[in-house]
């Protein structure tokens, strides 16, 4: 039987562990605003502008999180255990809860990711959205964990084990054997990086046919021969962009922000291994402990007698302290680069929306045992299934969303 015992392969000082949690806290949180990187959006423009390029680099960004981790498995850097301790246990509840996560989202106008980056540069929208998922998160916490922990509890539409059980290489294999990690990891992260480049490219082909049709091909061809760079202009292009990237004056690219994002969380998966925080698990759980945080402040103390917040600490670990660095790196980048604002929608009813959509979102979140990037993104880099689950939930609620605002908003 594969081993469940974490053994820190670093032995950091905890002043060191927290500082370079805060500061992939502080990547996430700039790279994300610097970029506009929202998994919501990029699903949402598949079904409104027949658009795929955002949606391929998520795929892109699964793959990657997937070869790396993988292969530092694979080649004995990291123990297989770090890859797998933390799959959950998969169930009616993952699926459900990501359908109730992607559609309060969509409603809402962002993903967890987004919603943060987006508070933390003055959008009051997700100011309020934040709010609902608190709020929600008590409504999940008194009115749905009790059935659902029963269910899991019992094996009823729910597997009674995560960790190694859920580990793709066990589940194939029937062995966490370092080459078992090493063809799981290809299988499985090669498709996603090769379907997410071809998405790209398919939908640049498409539009540029399109544009290609509206315009006089002449006139195209004589404006593309007069305008033939050199090398040389190529580099100086090239220079100006990357001066421009680090000044602030021009945003990250989609796939510069993609390459970073998963960069940030291998940095993650090493300095967290062997400790139970090895994974970019934030964001979603967090919203629930600020609420109990507030509360506190009253005296109010749900953790001693409140379903699911009796199960979570009073307490700032590095989880939480990513998802405050998040916010922090966000904002700097945000105001250094001009873009910081205070933001209130003209149509106040999006408020309104918004509040019922985080209130989803944080019921949805809840449910799944995680968010778009605590469950989804990093299970793809366990190596398990669940992440796959939530992915095509996700998907079906952002739809139902779409078609829902399409119709009635």
């Amino acid at each position: 039987m594969p081993s469940m015992v974490l053994q820190p392969i670093l032995q950091e000082s905890w002043a060191l562990i927290y500082g370079l949690f805060a500061l992939s806290g502080f990547i996430l949180g700039w790279a994300a605003q610097r970029g506009n990187y929202c998994f919501v959006n990029a699903m949402t423009s598949i079904f409104t502008a027949k658009s795929y390029e955002r949606f391929g680099a998520l795929l892109i960004l699964f793959g990657l999180s997937a070869l790396g981790s993988g292969l530092l498995v694979a080649f004995g850097v990291i123990p297989a255990v770090d890859q797998y301790y933390y799959n959950y246990f998969a169930g009616w509840y993952i699926l459900v809860g990501s359908i109730i996560f992607g559609f309060g989202a969509a409603l809402a106008g962002g993903c967890n990711l987004s919603m943060l980056y987006r508070a933390a540069s003055g959008y009051v929208q997700n100011w309020i959205e934040l709010f609902g998922m608190m709020i929600g998160t008590y409504v999940f916490a008194i009115g749905i964990w009790p059935f659902q922990l029963y269910t899991m509890a019992n094996g009823i539409l729910s597997t009674t084990n995560g960790g190694y059980v859920e580990y793709l290489p066990y589940l194939i294999f029937h062995s966490i054997s370092n080459m078992s990690v090493y063809v799981t990891t290809l299988v499985v992260s090669l498709p996603l990086i090769f379907i997410g480049i071809y998405l790209q490219q398919y939908t640049k082909r498409k539009w540029a046919i399109s544009s290609s049709l509206r315009i006089n091909l002449p006139a195209a061809r004589a404006y593309y021969n007069q305008n033939i760079s050199t090398s040389g202009e190529e580099k100086v292009s090239l220079t100006k962009e990357i001066k421009d990237l680090i000044l602030l004056r021009k945003p990250y690219g989609t796939n510069l922000t993609t390459i970073i994002l998963a960069l940030d969380l291998l940095l993650v998966f090493i300095v967290g291994a062997g400790y139970t925080f090895n994974y970019l698990v934030i964001t979603s759980s967090d919203g629930g402990r600020f609420f109990e945080y507030l509360l506190m402040l009253g005296n109010v103390k749900l953790f001693l007698n409140t379903p699911w917040f009796n199960d979570s600490l009073p307490i700032v670990d590095p989880s939480t302290l990513m998802v405050i660095m998040l916010c922090i790196g966000a904002f700097s980048a945000s105001y250094l680069s001009g873009d910081f604002k205070i933001r209130i929608p003209r149509n106040k009813s999006r408020l309104l929306i918004g509040f019922g959509g985080g209130m989803l979102v944080g019921i949805g979140v809840r449910m799944a045992l995680g968010c778009n990037v605590g469950l989804m993104w990093t299970n793809f880099a366990q190596l398990g299934y669940d992440g796959i689950i939530f992915l095509f939930g996700m998907l079906l609620g952002v739809y139902l969303a779409v078609k829902v605002q399409e119709r009635w908003l």
